[in-house]
């Protein structure tokens, strides 16, 4: 069976809803409102190197659906129903997810979150006021997202890059940053609270404050 390729279309509401997709490509494809729930897409291009558009996944239900080794480069992520999420080995340069839900709620003031995107580059993405806290979010290169507003408390963040990186406008409270590219991390200025890192990152951050750490042995 050949691989599906599709382009300029708007993909009817339940095309691909729980469908495993591999090798498929989809140039400059509208997925807006779509039911993507329980949907595998492998080794899928989303992006138009031609016309260097991306999709638009704009408020489409994307609730434990699987993206793996995809290109999702600036693929439009907004108003989307992302519970359970999962993208693995990506491209998704600056993808938008501004609006995008990751969250259960439980009650009015109890919810949990649940996503997992690891080892794909999120260089220059937009999570500007997104919460994803609690979630898998290792291994991935951030350098140039936009986390204004953003929270990440106790996500798995650990292996990541963060060059190029505003840490002052999000929340990072109880993260795994361990093995983690720091960029310009200022423990002055960021609220570290809970955070874990490892001895050489604790090194690397006393040593930009001009201070010299001596060794007791």
């Amino acid at each position: 069976m050949q691989p599906i390729v599709l382009q300029s279309m708007r993909i009817e509401r339940d095309r691909f809803r729980g469908e495993t997709i591999t090798n498929g490509k989809f140039l400059n494809c509208d997925f807006s409102g779509t039911d993507l729930t329980d949907s595998q897409f492998i080794g899928c291009l989303f992006y138009d190197d031609t016309t260097q558009l991306g999709c638009s996944f704009n408020r489409a239900q994307l609730k434990d659906a699987s993206f793996k080794s995809c290109d999702l480069s600036l693929a439009d992520f907004r108003n989307t129903s992302a519970l359970g999420l999962e993208i693995r080995e990506c491209k998704v340069q600056g993808a938008d997810f501004r609006g995008a839900n990751f969250m259960n709620m439980i009650s009015q003031r109890s919810y949990f979150c649940s996503a997992f995107i690891t080892k794909s580059n999120l260089s220059y993405a937009n999570f500007a006021k997104v919460v994803l806290e609690k979630c898998e979010l290792w291994e991935n290169r951030w350098n140039g997202a936009n986390v204004l507003g953003a929270s990440f408390i106790g996500s798995d963040l650990s292996g990541g890059e963060f060059n190029h990186f505003d840490w002052r406008t999000a929340t990072f409270n109880h993260c795994d940053l361990t093995g983690s590219e720091l960029g310009d991390l200022d423990i002055r200025l960021v609220d570290l609270e809970g955070v874990q890192l490892d001895s050489q990152q604790i090194v690397g951050l006393i040593d930009r404050l001009g201070i010299v750490l001596v060794s007791d042995a």
